[in-house]
């Protein structure tokens, strides 16, 4: 048995040389060309795979033969060996080999546990910008249809212009009285001329103008006889201007100095002269705090008690227009002693009650409601202010030249209906000067007047009124109270004076011992009393006649005076005490 052992281990030496012996037909020819057919791994063989991509697979190298172990136990093993064909596996039949879907390899039935994330894709400026570049930066454009060949026209020729000579070019030429002052215009005309300064009670700063003597006299021939005073107070948004306004022997103020006396010329506080104060300026809103109310109470005592001191008289002859005649009531029927200082008052379109008031005040009286919460929000403020720009540009709007009817027609809308009495050239000189300012309290206290048709004080509302008047509503002013001589100027055509207040509440409430002369005139309306044509003789001679008469009168009562005087101082006269007191009432009241 021992020598077996070295024959089975020669047996596979042997063997396996040779089969990697160089001697075998296969292999002895190393310059041959590799065969041609590349084994390929199939899985044809098992259909349960899902069709593969192909893939090239390397060849076997090195096979590994197996041998039955039987073999070694028969005598002829060694003719039982697999040669080197049967070794080497049948070369494969070509095929591919392809890789499954990520979806389907193997896990059709299975549901993936997770995802990876979607990248985003990337940003392209040249694909993914909202502006493309043209595909075609030349396109071409349709070609235009050819237009229709218009009709020949008729040749135009233009008229004829008329000769330059013929057309008349419009002059505008601003009247130099236009943008004067009070004291200017006086002078313009040749008349003397005094300014003077008035502090009120409350600290208002008045101006008077006076005109001493007519333009005939001289200041030495005037001065040798003390003149009789004419006071002049004007209207609502006026100066003293519009006693001036038209030519000399039309205008009032003229009229009365050349007829002897010494015409003085009042304003009152906030118009164009009268916006100083001893404290307050004109831009502060107290300063505005005032109405006629306080104009009655204060600026007519002070200029005619200062004007009754220059002149050293005892008492004066007062002619007020609209406002000018209803402060002069309010403060007469209040202070009995105005009524000593006053020998006549005229009143021109005498305002009182404003309960049958037409045009633009009717207007006023319909919104006072709404006017007066303006006022109280706004508080008190100047209204419709007078400077050099509005002269300038009323006078020039309102030229005769231009012919504007909007300037007629503002002031015939506040005064009444167009007369035909006004001087059309001086018109843009009316307004140059007036609208003159006051206060938005004095328009409120004109509203309230139209609204409740009473002439009473300023409404301050319930409660206000209660501390002040002890009432719920101001009280109205009693003119029965008044004792002076009144005349009264009044006519059926002015809309703020209307005829039917003066008859219906003036005339029956003046005292018939007070109320000398109630005048109604024709076809005047508020402004006529004024500028109207046929003033001077319907109006200013009439004042001027009755002044003349009084004043015969006043000698008269001088002269029986001192004769009276010399009597009593005579213990030889025959007139006893009770016969010269008969005789001295008598003489007295001649009026």
């Amino acid at each position: 048995m021992k020598w077996l052992i070295p024959i089975l281990l020669i047996i596979p030496i042997a063997v396996c040389d040779d089969i990697t012996s160089p001697s075998s037909e296969e292999d002895t020819d190393m310059t041959a060309s590799p065969s041609t057919t590349t084994p390929i791994l199939s899985t044809a063989q098992n259909l349960g795979l899902p069709k593969t991509s192909s893939l090239p697979i390397s060849p076997i190298k090195n096979s590994v033969p197996t041998f039955p172990l039987s073999s070694f136990a028969s005598a002829d093993w060694l003719s039982s060996m697999p040669t080197v064909q049967t070794l080497i596996p049948t070369p494969l039949a070509p095929t591919t080999l392809e890789i499954p879907d990520e979806k389907t390899f193997g896990f059709n039935s299975l549901t993936p546990l997770w995802t990876l994330p979607t990248q985003p894709p990337s940003f392209s400026p040249l694909n993914d910008s909202p502006i493309k570049p043209l595909t075609n930066p030349f396109p071409q454009f349709p070609t235009m249809p050819t237009l229709p060949t218009l009709p020949t026209l008729a040749p135009f020729t233009f008229p004829t212009l008329p000769p330059a000579t013929t057309m008349q070019p419009i002059n505008i030429t601003i009247d130099p009285e236009a943008i004067m002052d009070v004291p200017e215009i006086i002078a313009h005309w040749g008349y003397p001329v005094e300014t003077h300064k008035v502090v009120t009670a409350d600290g208002y700063i008045l101006t008077l103008h006076r005109i001493p003597h007519g333009k005939n006299e001289t200041s030495k021939s005037a001065s040798k006889t003390p003149k009789p005073v004419v006071f002049l107070q004007h209207g609502l948004l006026c100066t003293s201007s519009i006693w001036l306004l038209n030519l000399p022997r039309q205008s009032a103020g003229y009229i009365f100095a050349d007829y002897g006396y010494d015409v003085w010329l009042g304003n009152m506080r906030g118009n164009t002269y009268s916006k100083q104060h001893v404290r307050l300026t004109s831009s502060d809103p107290t300063f505005w705090k005032f109405s006629w109310e306080e104009m009655a109470r204060y600026d007519l005592p002070a200029m005619i008690d200062y004007v009754l001191k220059n002149t050293k008289q005892k008492n004066l002859y007062y002619v007020g227009h609209s406002q000018g005649a209803l402060t002069m009531f309010a403060k007469m029927s209040e202070d009995p002693e105005m009524s000593q200082k006053v020998r006549k008052f005229f009143a021109l379109a005498p305002v009182a009650r404003m309960s049958h008031v037409k045009g633009l005040f009717k207007d006023l009286g319909e919104i006072y409601e709404q006017y007066n919460l303006v006022y109280q929000v706004f508080g008190d403020g100047e209204f419709l202010t007078n400077n050099i720009f509005t002269k300038l540009l009323t006078d020039i709007f309102c030229d005769q030249a231009v012919n504007n009817p909007l300037c007629e027609n503002f002031i015939f809308a506040v005064s009444g209906p167009n007369s035909n009495q006004f001087n059309n050239s001086r018109i843009g000189i009316y307004l140059a000067h007036n609208p003159a300012g006051t206060s938005s309290r004095n328009m409120l206290h004109f509203a309230q007047m139209v609204k409740t048709k009473r002439m009473s004080r300023f409404d301050f509302g319930k409660d206000l009124n209660q501390n002040i008047y002890g009432a719920l509503s101001p009280p109205e002013y009693d003119i029965r109270r008044i004792n002076s001589s009144i005349y009264l100027f009044y006519s059926d055509f002015d809309w703020l004076a209307n005829p039917k207040d003066v008859e219906g509440f003036l005339i029956p409430m003046l005292p018939s011992r007070t109320l000398k002369k109630s005048i109604k005139l024709r076809d005047f309306n508020h402004n006529d009393f004024l500028w109207g044509m046929r003033a001077r003789k319907e109006i200013y001679e009439k004042i001027i006649n009755t002044m003349k008469l009084d004043q015969r009168r006043v000698k008269l009562q001088h002269s029986m005076e001192r004769f009276f005087e010399k009597q009593r101082r005579n213990s030889t006269s025959s007139f006893s005490e009770d016969r010269m007191a008969k005789l001295r009432n008598e003489t007295m009241s001649l009026d």
